[in-house]
């Protein structure tokens, strides 16, 4: 009977053990999580190492640190905490997104598009990843490459005003500029708060000699207070 009872006292302690483990482990999560969200990200590095020291196989717990010291602009211990989350689940996508990104702050370029290439085995044709390997290719001057990726990313997602912005500047920089142009209107459509896209439109105008509709944008540009626009609208608009 005694032999019973202290089993049963085992039992209870062992439960009460581990209800206070998990208790522990849950408070450092939501600590953590409470301090990412106020910003405080050294205390909220410093409290999901804690909740690591408890549970070196989570990987949510890496992941969560990456992601927390990437908006604190840390990058290495980003791309170490990320790594780690790749390693311990090499299907979670999150991990090469955010590991990508990190790498093109650092200007590691071939090791982003590798991270970005690897999302897009897992999810074929995904706007986001389509859109930040073309970034990474256009800091390599790969510009055929970034424009490819971009050109699918909008035949996925047609209505994101930052893709077409994006393939306006890649197509400027390729010197293709009614191309530019083309996609600077859909911006206008799609994003009518981004004023300064009637401005720019009217630079890319000068460039085809098209000046009356380079003094439309323009004007268009004053209309909404792109002050910038004053000076070529006066040179080229204003004339007798």
């Amino acid at each position: 009977m005694k032999k019973i009872a202290a089993i049963f006292l085992w039992i209870l302690l062992s439960s009460t053990t581990f209800n206070s483990y998990a208790q522990k482990r849950t408070e450092l999560l939501i600590q953590a999580n409470t301090a990412t969200l106020e910003r405080k990200f050294d205390k909220a590095i410093d409290l999901y190492g804690q909740y690591i020291a408890l549970n070196p196989n989570d990987f949510r717990g890496y992941f969560n640190r990456g992601t927390t010291a990437f908006n604190a602009i840390k990058y290495p211990l980003a791309i170490a905490d990320f790594t780690k989350t790749i390693d311990l689940n090499p299907i979670f996508m999150e991990a090469y997104y955010f590991r990508g990104q990190a790498f093109f702050h650092t200007k590691n370029y071939d090791k982003a598009i590798a991270d970005f290439t690897q999302g897009l085995e897992k999810k074929p044709n995904n706007p986001a990843f389509l859109k930040l390997r073309a970034e990474s290719y256009a800091a390599k001057d790969k510009n055929d490459a970034a424009l490819t990726d971009l050109n699918t990313a909008i035949h996925y997602e047609k209505l994101s005003g930052d893709l077409y912005k994006r393939r306006a500047e890649l197509k400027v920089k390729l010197n293709d500029i009614d191309g530019g142009i083309k996609d600077y209107s859909a911006v206008e459509k799609l994003i009518p708060t981004y004023k300064m896209v009637h401005f720019i439109k009217g630079k890319l105008y000068l460039e085809l000699n098209e000046i009356a509709f380079a003094c439309d944008s323009f004007e268009e540009a004053l209309k909404h207070n792109i002050v910038v626009a004053d000076q070529l609208y006066a040179k080229y608009c204003t004339q007798p």
